[in-house]
Order: C-alpha cells, then structure tokens, then sequence
C-alpha cells in the first residue's frame, strides 16, 4: 500500500515538474538566440530612481521589458532590484536582485531561475562618441539548466 502511494506521489511530482518545464518553453518561445540587448532610459517622475530597457523579440512583434530600481537597505547602501515583463511567467519568476560585478565599476548581473532554463540580466556601463555615459542591458539565455542553478 506505502509503495503504491509513494510511486503515485512520485509520478504526481514529475508531472508536475514537467508542466513547469514545458509553461517556460512555451514563454520562452519567442527568445531564439542566445543574447539579446537594449538601452536603459531612465523613467521620469519615478519616486525611486527607475530605469527601463525595451528588447525587441525576433519575428513576434512584441518586446520584453526589464525594469531596473535603486533601493536602499536599513544600512543606507544602494541595490538594485529588476522586474521583467513581456514574459507569461510565473509572479514569482519575474522579480531579481542584481549584484555588483567584482572587478567592475558600475557592472551588474543578476539571475532569473526559471524551470529548465535561465536568464541572466547584465547592467553594462558605456562610455559614448560624445563622452555621455549609457547603461546597456544583456540578457542571455540559457536553455536547459539544472534544478540547481544556472550553468554558465
């Protein structure tokens, strides 16, 4: 009786894992290569300062948006926190802290686990002709990742 009940629960279970994988194949659909990349424009009349990249997707006609905030902590240090839209993603799956990049002045990535893959957003500073300074956003997509985390 246990081991028929354990073999239900196990079958349950990875039908559900698979039902995951294949909601985030189906999001992720549109995203055929590897890496993508926008401008990030600041938003005006933001109460916190907010920033927003626009990345055109290949032949869907329709864009993702990837929102970057600068919080601060009770301590007074300065983090950013992103939000990615434009995706039928889980609520949960949408939300990212970013980490400054060891090494890097004003770099940032972080890490969007999702089911079977991963995205991972890079805040690069850019110097322009006319000495203005740009932040671009990188994504890059990772197919087939473990359960575990994101594999580079």
């Amino acid at each position: 009786m246990k081991s028929s009940h354990a073999a239900a629960m196990k079958q349950r279970r990875a039908a559900r894992e698979q039902a995951k994988k294949d909601v985030t194949d189906y999001a992720l659909a549109g995203l055929r290569r590897p890496h993508y990349a926008g401008v990030f424009r600041k938003i005006e009349g933001a109460a916190t300062p907010t920033f927003l990249a626009k990345i055109e997707l290949d032949g869907f006609e329709r864009h993702l948006e990837i929102r970057i905030s600068v919080q601060r902590d009770k301590a007074g240090q300065r983090y950013l926190k992103g939000l990615l839209s434009g995706v039928s993603l889980l609520s949960e799956a949408r939300r990212f802290e970013l980490t400054r990049d060891i090494g890097g002045a004003d770099r940032y990535s972080g890490t969007i686990g999702l089911h079977g893959a991963c995205l991972i957003v890079s805040v690069l500073p850019i110097t322009t002709v006319n000495s203005g300074r740009i932040y671009l956003c990188h994504m890059e997509v990772l197919r087939e990742t473990t359960d575990t985390g994101c594999r580079r």
